[in-house]
């Protein structure tokens, strides 16, 4: 058993762009898992790049777990003007479900041994593998995911970092409603949640739907360009 200091502040990670930290309620929290969704290109790996490299920015490490190709490319645009150790960034390519499992095992058994303890986990995105398993056991899929969200909420609870995963959309049969994979499982462990919507003109919409201190449908827009995204007006 833990006793909760009730009159802690809460920690943050700072993205350094007004728009991104205003809809994260200061900065991405500490110690919860957080979770951005949206269609394919909406841009999910350019804002959890964006928040791994101001981590780096500012003296610390991120460890990004990337399961769909990140573009090295975009890296480059991204980092051509930042200050910082570019070392401290840890990007490893995921390539199976056992693969994703077996990483954070050995993150998490790094922090045990007392090694480097990153500020930052980012899983974009988290359910790629889960999406493409062609197994007939529903259940034991399921599990599986259960098994991995418990991983990282072991991770937090033993460290200072915040994590991020990122997640694709479906299109509920009976509803027509585009929904986040996973369902419950990923719901039930994510104490954040935000949407992420194109919009016509490029323009992209990040949403509010649960969060600890923000309201719900609190929102930004941004455009993705060369160097980031710019903030736009409603």
């Amino acid at each position: 058993m833990e006793r909760i200091d009730a009159t802690g502040e809460v920690t943050r990670i700072k993205s350094g762009i007004s728009c991104l930290d205003s809809v994260l309620s200061g900065g991405l929290e500490k110690k919860i898992i957080s979770e951005i969704y949206g269609e394919g290109g909406s841009g999910k790996t350019n804002l959890s790049l964006l928040i791994s490299l101001s981590v780096v920015a500012s003296g610390g490490t991120a460890v990004y777990l990337d399961t769909e190709g990140v573009s090295t490319e975009r890296i480059r645009q991204l980092t051509a003007s930042m200050k910082g150790d570019l070392k401290k960034l840890y990007l490893y390519r995921i390539k199976s479900l056992e693969d994703q499992e077996l990483t954070l095992l050995r993150i998490e058994k790094n922090i045990d041994r007392g090694q480097t303890v990153p500020e930052l986990i980012v899983i974009d995105s988290f359910t790629e593998y889960f999406r493409l398993e062609k197994s007939s056991d529903p259940s034991g899929r399921t599990a599986t995911m259960q098994k991995h969200m418990a991983i990282l909420m072991s991770i937090i609870s033993k460290s200072d970092c915040a994590v991020l995963i990122t997640n694709q959309i479906y299109q509920d049969v009976q509803t027509g409603n585009l929904e986040p994979f996973g369902g419950y499982v990923i719901d039930h462990s994510v104490k954040a949640i935000f949407r992420i919507s194109k919009l016509p003109e490029s323009k992209r919409k990040m949403e509010v739907l649960k969060h600890r201190s923000e309201r719900e449908g609190h929102s930004m827009y941004f455009r993705i360009t060369s160097f980031g995204i710019e903030c736009l007006q409603s």
